[in-house]
């Protein structure tokens, strides 16, 4: 999604506003994929007071995870708002480790959204706030099936003890 600042870069307290939909079909991070059931809407503006750029906006959208717990595919809404300080890579306006770097008059704010929606999800997604899982040994979900594996859990540690009371009996 590019947008012109050449208005904005020319004249104090200009203003520049957008609507647009990008159209992401995945993303993968941190192991798992983010897949996007449709476009995601971006809105707002970028307007210089003074200093330097400063992108305000509202990114929502629809996206499809697996749960944490099940594997189950999630679908997820979001919907937040976008703040980010702009800064030309010419410009010595600030030293902002966090601001946003561009050349020329134009910006792709691609990334720079793509980054916000990972930043604003969280990190497990559950299918419902009681899923049960996967059992750890045969695979079956839980939340469909009880499965007759052995719930037994004995730290492997002490499972040498285990075997010396085995030899005794």
């Amino acid at each position: 999604m590019i947008i012109d600042l050449s208005k904005v870069l020319k004249y104090e307290d200009a203003k520049v506003e957008f609507d647009s939909c990008l159209d992401i079909k995945e993303v993968s991070f941190a192991g798992d994929t983010y897949r996007f059931l449709e476009p995601i809407r971006v809105t707002g503006s970028i307007h210089k007071s003074g200093g330097p750029l400063q992108l305000t906006g509202r990114v929502s959208g629809v996206m499809s995870v697996n749960c944490y717990r099940c594997m189950k595919e999630v679908q997820k809404d979001f919907n937040f708002q976008l703040d980010e300080i702009l800064v030309s890579n010419d410009s010595h306006d600030t030293e902002d480790d966090e601001a946003i770097r561009f050349n020329g008059d134009k910006i792709d704010i691609t990334e720079v959204v793509i980054n916000n929606i990972l930043i604003n999800m969280s990190m497990k997604h559950l299918c419902s706030v009681d899923c049960k899982g996967l059992c750890p040994q045969c695979g079956a979900d839980l939340n469909v099936t009880e499965c007759k594996c052995s719930t037994e859990v004995i730290d492997p540690r002490l499972e040498v003890l285990k075997k010396l009371l085995n030899n005794k009996e």
